[in-house]
């Protein structure tokens, strides 16, 4: 567990985070020593006809090949559920999570369970104003000759990163931003998006750090949210109205980017209504560019009317009126739909007579929900300007769920209502590593109330201390976490007493924490007897934080890295002295204790099929020698042909 984390990181460089991603993207280019042969790859590149660039543009800060190291390494802390708060009624069964620590830390502990598996992402960063607090807050523990070691610099660069630490400069901005957009990256879908808020004074730096991280292909758009309609009048010569959200993605090509709500002006317009629900009328006739039977020859042709019934039918019959596609000054039109399209929709085609012209005009059933469902949205647009999205709202919101002005220019609901609705489905997971006061999880829970979604939340949030002299002091909170967590419950009652709607409000509670200096350096100096005990006592216990017993921090803790969630689903098998911990085809053993017994009760159960695994998770400082060897011996030799791997950890 950490042990295994400290010693991978004592080898780890700046490149082995890029590396691993190319062994498992292309591992028939690595050699059996894990060499990269980069000689196989660039030709088989020019063999494709693919065109080998050596152009020399790119990001370069001060910081970066640190920022690059950080990325590589392996969090050193473990995952602590909160039991009490986990176990009541609202929490108990919930799929939401808000996790309490350093934000490089927790996307390192979500890449074991939802690399490519989050649609959207929102962040709210620090903006580095000079007066919203930023400072590059890293206390490096290291020298500038262990970074010379690390990294390969030279002693005079490795010294002026360290010398970042407490800074707020652009490059000790960029060298905290970098490592946490490589990893978020990871997390997404392969159509997923992230969005992230801005002002003028990083905008550029973030676009050029996105490119270069995302690629220029990944970039979607930059929306200028008009948030101060009274500009900010601290500038001294025009005043900023609004901010900036940058939307990238994995390929923009193929981003799945949702549509914006109608508004209930633009919903009013469906007024009339059949079998399949409200619907408004569209004139069948193409208007604008490209609108004359010249421009696509294919799309003029009659349709035809009964002038008793006005049932319309593309095929010619007696008595029937002939409508042609004509402009109002005589020219031949086009229709909007081809003819294809208007025999297999021949039911949403409606016909009107126009006594001023003497003739029949057709429109089309435009419907409001779409498959009868799902109401249709509208695309969005570069800049939003709405009254919701004001940032006073944010504060109005806080204040009135709080009773006080308890957070710094939250972003108000409305805005991460459009956020989520643009970037996430019914059923995604929507993460906000800087969740602050909270507001993207009550835009989740307010979009899934809206539209009966099921969509859940990742929240991470550092828990800053907040000074004496800020209203939230006064108002009882005493770290930024304590401010959103308290958010998220009220707005829920909120929420649920506004419509009733049967979605989830609670979130499971975890808190990443780092093991003390005592229990390292007992971990690192551990060895077991071969005469089958152990030189140290129970290190489970030495896990044990905030209240919470150490197998349930290190089950917690495996479990994510295993691919299983943040909310898994245990089961707990007795032995004959044991108990076991199940989850899917893994199995635990974290506390002492396991006996041959234990170990003759796990042989019998897998050959019966009573228990279904491929592998056996072991923490190694729990186990004594002896039984460790009789574990591997019997799972080795199982008479059923199956293969369980005992894996240990430490």
């Amino acid at each position: 567990m950490i042990r295994d984390a400290h010693e991978a990181n004592a080898s780890a460089t700046p490149a082995d985070f890029e590396v691993d991603r190319l062994r498992v993207a292309l591992p028939e280019y690595f050699d059996k020593d894990g060499g990269f042969m980069l000689d196989r790859l660039q030709e088989a590149l020019r063999a494709g006809e693919v065109n080998l660039s050596r152009e020399g543009y790119e990001l370069k800060f001060l910081g970066k090949s640190y920022a690059k190291y950080l990325t590589s390494t392996k969090t050193e802390t473990v995952i602590v559920p909160d039991l009490v708060h986990n176990a009541r009624d609202a929490n108990a069964t919930s799929e939401n999570v808000y996790v309490v620590g350093d934000n490089l830390d927790a996307l390192k502990h979500l890449l074991g369970s939802y690399a490519g598996e989050v649609k959207c992402i929102y962040i709210d960063p620090p903006y580095n104003t000079g007066s919203d607090g930023f400072v590059y807050n890293d206390d490096f523990g290291y020298t500038s000759k262990d970074l010379v070691a690390k990294i390969g610099l030279d002693e005079d660069e490795a010294q002026r990163i360290i010398d970042l630490q407490g800074k707020s400069s652009h490059s000790a901005w960029l060298t905290f931003m970098y490592p946490r957009l490589e990893l978020a990256k990871q997390l997404l879908t392969d159509d997923g998006v992230i969005f992230i808020s801005i002002d003028d004074n990083e905008q550029p730096n973030l676009r050029a750090l996105c490119d270069e991280v995302f690629g220029e292909q990944g970039f979607v758009a930059t929306i200028a949210v008009k948030n101060n309609p009274r500009g900010r009048q601290s500038s001294t010569s025009i005043a900023p109205v609004h901010d900036y959200i940058l939307i990238y993605s994995k390929a923009a090509a193929i981003a799945g980017i949702g549509g914006k709500r109608l508004t209930q002006e633009q919903r009013e317009e469906f007024k009339f209504e059949d079998e399949h629900g409200n619907y408004r009328l569209l004139g069948l006739r193409q208007r604008g560019v490209a609108s004359l039977r010249e421009d696509r020859p294919d799309m003029f042709f009659p349709i035809y009317v009964n002038p008793d019934t006005e049932d319309v039918s593309l095929v010619e019959q007696a008595g029937w009126h002939e409508v042609l596609p004509r402009k109002s000054d005589g020219r031949d039109g086009r229709w909007m739909w081809g003819r294809a399209k208007c025999v297999a929709e021949a039911d949403r085609l409606v016909a009107k007579f126009v006594s001023r012209r003497g003739e029949y005009d057709l429109s089309v059933k435009d419907y409001l929900n779409n498959d009868g469902l799902i109401e249709r949205t509208k695309k969005s647009f570069t800049i939003w300007d709405d009254k919701g999205f004001n940032q006073q709202v944010g504060t109005q919101e806080v204040k009135a769920l709080l009773g006080a002005d308890a957070a710094s220019y939250p972003k108000p609901t409305p805005l991460l209502e459009e956020v989520v609705q643009l970037g996430a489905g019914l059923n995604d997971i929507v993460v906000d590593f800087f969740s602050g006061s909270g507001t993207t999880a009550e835009a989740v829970m307010r979009a899934n109330a809206f539209d009966g979604g099921s969509r859940k939340y990742i929240m991470v949030q550092i828990p800053d201390a907040i000074g004496e002299g800020e209203p939230a002091y006064k108002a009882g909170y005493r770290t930024i976490d304590e401010i959103g967590r308290a958010r998220i419950e009220k707005a829920a009652v909120k929420i649920e007493t506004e419509t009733k709607a049967n979605i989830d409000y609670g979130f499971k509670l975890l808190r990443l924490e780092e093991p003390s200096a005592k229990t390292l350096d007992e971990l690192q100096s551990f060895n077991p007897n071969e005469d089958g005990t152990l030189l140290a006592g129970d290190f489970v216990s030495k896990f044990e934080l905030n209240g919470t017993p150490g197998k349930d921090v290190a089950l917690s803790t495996w479990l994510l890295h295993d691919g299983f969630g943040l909310t898994p689903n245990v089961q707990v098998l007795r032995l004959a002295d044991y108990e076991l911990a199940v989850c899917g085809d893994s199995a635990y053993i974290v506390d002492p204790g396991l006996t041959s017994d234990d170990v003759l009760e796990i042989v019998s159960k897998l050959e019966t099929g009573e228990l279904d695994l491929t592998r056996l998770v072991v923490f190694g400082y729990s186990v004594t020698f002896s039984v460790m060897h009789e574990l591997k011996k019997n799972l080795v030799s199982l008479k059923s042909g199956r293969t369980v791997s005992v894996i240990e950890r430490f």
